[in-house]
């Protein structure tokens, strides 16, 4: 199949009403989890992965896209009303969200929030397809032992990037790695480290997994807090054309946001929190004057919610062409694509090109909905914020465990969610990052595989074949600069 009949077939397939409603549907949820504060696409995604056991990809894929797209557009609501961010992707959007809707601006902010935020998930959807033309041959040269040291390449940039101590990301990574390896080897299926459980044999679930180390702790802390979002949300949001206006007014940071944004997502472990900072900086230093920034300056608003959305396609890049997990909510969209039997790299390229441009018509359309929705919604969302945390607590547990239990039906999926929910809350109360962790568990069983491949094939002289060499030297880079450059 060519490119053009892959897109062409990849539009299609979306406009079918059923598959259309799937991406209706996850845009709504994403709207949700990415307004409340501390829940966050990470939850959302997780949440929908037992679900996808009985869906075609045609159906799951535009269901998380749509979730994915908008939870960055959806978390911007928070930090302009009550300057509390939705998700961590979203925390310099504060430093002059906040102050505007203080000085009466906040229709204003979240107007060019919201527009900007569209822009910038279609500049990202329009680099992911780009991309496609240019990673196609690469992938192709690439072998079993390339990947092995992409593997590497991926799990070592995550884990030194996630949490403000390198050591403690390299130390989570590798549990996640361990944990992964109870079951099966992958080569002589031997039985390993399954204390003669039946359930252990079989290799641990990944949505319990990742249900427990996220959605508990985070569940868990909102409860504990017992209080609405917020008291006052009985303001009237005004005057939103007037940021969409200041969104034209400054077309070249909204370009030049999203570029910035989307390079830095597909840079392993970078993520929406990198994008969002480094766009902010790079406002701050560019623009002119700048001495209104962090006192209520649109293009503090604007800078950043472009680079929100449009990291999301750059992430992508990565996570479908070599199988490499950028950050936290790729690795998971990994674990849904294995769900489906779809492999990353040379097959999804070659055999499943349609599915790829799936993900980029949805990743365009699922932006243009989302900016739309919260844009001529925003005071019915915002109402969310006087539901007691008490109650809306509860409600999300439901799903958490019915998904952890919908995936194999066993007890054994409760009481790992359960452990690992414990697991979750005290390396996030201790400081310890969490996503290296499940990076580590998700990519475990991929870097196993091309290990014992590679060494049959190859024995160790696969280290010295010259792509696997260069790979290796970035990912030894990656963890000095990492050690090099961590907060003091």
């Amino acid at each position: 199949m060519d490119m053009l009949e892959a897109m062409q077939t990849g539009l299609f397939i979306l406009f079918q009403p059923k598959y259309l409603a799937m991406l209706v549907a996850g845009v709504l949820m994403g709207s949700v989890v990415g307004f409340v504060p501390g829940i966050g696409g990470v939850v959302g995604v997780a949440l929908l992965l037992p679900f996808t056991f009985f869906m075609p990809p045609e159906a799951s894929l535009p269901l998380i896209i749509g979730l994915v797209a908008v939870v960055s557009t959806a978390d911007t609501i928070p930090c302009v009303l009550i300057g509390t961010p939705g998700s961590a992707g979203s925390q310099a959007t504060i430093l002059d969200g906040y102050p505007l809707a203080q000085q009466g601006h906040a229709g204003m902010a979240l107007g060019a929030a919201f527009f900007v935020s569209g822009v910038g998930g279609v500049i990202g959807a329009l680099m992911l397809s780009v991309s496609v033309p240019i990673f196609k041959p690469l992938v192709m040269s690439f072998g079993i032992s390339e990947f092995l040291a992409m593997s590497f390449l991926g799990l070592s940039m995550v884990a030194v990037l996630s949490g403000g101590s390198p050591l403690r990301g390299i130390i989570a990574a590798g549990l996640g790695v361990l944990i992964a390896m109870i079951g099966p080897d992958p080569i002589n299926t031997i039985g390993r480290w399954y204390m003669g459980t039946p359930y252990l044999l079989a290799k641990l679930n990944v949505v319990a997994v990742a249900l427990g180390l996220f959605g508990i702790p985070e569940l868990v802390d909102l409860a504990v807090r017992g209080t609405q979002i917020v008291r006052d949300s009985d303001r009237k949001i005004e005057r939103k054309f007037s940021g969409v206006q200041e969104a034209f007014r400054h077309k070249r940071l909204v370009l030049g946001s999203s570029i910035i944004g989307a390079w830095i997502g597909f840079l392993p472990g970078m993520g929406t929190v990198v994008a969002n900072w480094v766009s902010y900086s790079c406002a701050v230093m560019l623009c002119k004057p700048n001495d209104k920034f962090g006192k209520g300056d649109i293009r503090g608003v604007i800078a950043p919610e472009s680079a929100n959305n449009a990291s999301v396609g750059g992430a992508l890049i990565p996570t479908l062409a070599f199988g490499i997990p950028g950050s936290t909510i790729m690795a998971l969209l990994l674990a849904a694509l294995w769900i489906q039997g779809i492999t990353p790299g040379h097959d999804l390229l070659t055999g499943k090109l349609h599915l790829v441009y799936l993900i980029i018509w949805s990743l365009a359309f699922a932006n243009i909905l989302g900016a739309l929705l919260a844009y001529f919604f925003t005071n019915q969302i915002a109402q969310l914020t006087r539901v007691p945390i008490h109650l809306l607590a509860p409600l999300i547990l439901v799903p958490i465990f019915g998904g952890a239990l919908l995936a194999t039906n066993n007890i054994g999926d409760v009481i790992v969610l359960l452990i690992f929910g414990v697991i979750g809350w005290i390396m996030k109360h201790l400081g310890w990052p969490r996503p290296a962790m499940v990076l580590g568990f998700v990519l475990g069983p991929v870097m196993e595989k091309y290990y014992f491949q590679t060494t049959m094939v190859y024995d160790s002289s696969w280290v010295f074949r010259p792509i696997v060499l260069v790979i290796l030297a970035l990912t030894a880079l990656g963890v000095f600069f990492g050690f090099k450059l961590r907060p003091k």
